[in-house]
């Protein structure tokens, strides 16, 4: 059975596919007695609500959380948003899908975008933040997990590959502004920038969907990035105790505002140079995504964005053939 994909689902289709359970709920009804089930489903190309009138109960016990069920149903619009009337649902094994349908992976080069952060490593002058690094990123089983992990669940870079990605954006742009500001420590930055994000390798888990794990909802990846470096820097003889806590204060202040996870503001040049590179990359990036995704459905505007606070502009869409039509670019 081919896989109906969720960016493919239009008004009345009928559905006979797989999706990963992402969110699930029982809501009461509200004009009668009983409940609803809820279900956030989704696959590589997007998600979409899909609802069950009947049964809700029994379905419920049926499916879980972070794993993939069959779904028989047909697709209604509501408000101007597809979901998905679920009349039957059951568990699905291993061996009925195909892991690849549902979880986003980056459409770039992962074996270039690992030599180019290779070259940043190499970039770093300084003997001992360029011995933290290769203790990071010589180990070959720690390289190939950082290649391959996610930069967020649900906002910036959120599929395989995102964290090499977002990773590497920060580097660039911090980079850039040391060409306008020279005085900035360029050793400091580039070391700060590639691993600020590393706990994210235990942050978040990527079975069939990309969750948080236990540790990343109790600690977090700050907390958790700041372990992996003390317990790295311990290795390294004489490293200098000023070198060190500005590292450490990069890293823990690179969130930037308390109320958003930073355990310190930032207090250095450095430190706040993270800050709004990190903010810059991952910001632009969920603009990117959320107007591509916007743009799919032919509107102007996107839904929403409850982060932002705001809708984002896509504006008018070029008619199909519209480039052929349009005659020599010289």
């Amino acid at each position: 059975m081919s896989k109906q994909m969720v960016s493919d689902l239009q008004p009345n289709a009928c559905v006979s596919t797989w999706f990963a359970i992402l969110e699930k709920s029982l809501q009461p009804f509200k004009n009668k007695s009983g409940q609803f089930l809820n279900l956030t489903l989704g696959d590589r190309t997007g998600t979409i609500l899909g609802r069950a009138w009947d049964n809700a109960e029994q379905l419920a016990e049926l499916c879980e959380v972070n794993t993939v069920i069959k779904v028989e149903g047909r697709v209604d619009e509501y408000r101007g948003k597809l979901q998905l009337i679920i009349e039957d649902l059951a568990p699905c094994r291993e061996d009925e899908y195909d892991k690849a349908d549902l979880l986003r992976s980056s459409e770039k080069d992962m074996s270039e975008l690992v030599c180019q952060l290779l070259g940043y490593v190499e970039q770093v002058q300084q003997p001992h933040l360029r011995q933290l690094l290769d203790l990071f990123f010589g180990d070959e089983a720690f390289l190939l997990a950082f290649a391959e992990a996610p930069g967020a669940k649900r906002q910036h870079h959120a599929h395989l590959g995102g964290l090499l990605e977002h990773t590497l954006g920060v580097v660039r742009i911090l980079c850039t502004l040391h060409e306008i500001h020279p005085q900035l420590d360029r050793d400091l930055l580039i070391t700060g920038a590639l691993l600020h994000d590393a706990g994210k390798l235990e942050e978040y888990s990527t079975g069939v969907a990309i969750d948080y794990t236990d540790i990343g909802r109790l600690v977090g990846h700050i907390v958790i990035t700041d372990r992996w470096v003390r317990e790295r820097i311990m290795q390294i003889p004489d490293f200098p105790q000023e070198l060190d806590n500005k590292l450490n204060h990069l890293l823990l202040s690179h969130h930037g505002q308390k109320e958003y996870g930073a355990p310190v503001l930032p207090m250095t040049a450095e430190a706040t140079a993270l800050h709004y590179a990190d903010n810059l990359d991952a910001h632009v990036q969920c603009f990117i995504q959320a107007i591509e995704e916007g743009g799919a459905t032919g509107n102007k505007w996107t839904e929403y964005q409850r982060v932002f606070d705001r809708y984002f502009y896509i504006g008018s869409q070029p008619a199909q053939g519209a480039d052929e039509a349009g005659g020599s670019d010289t």
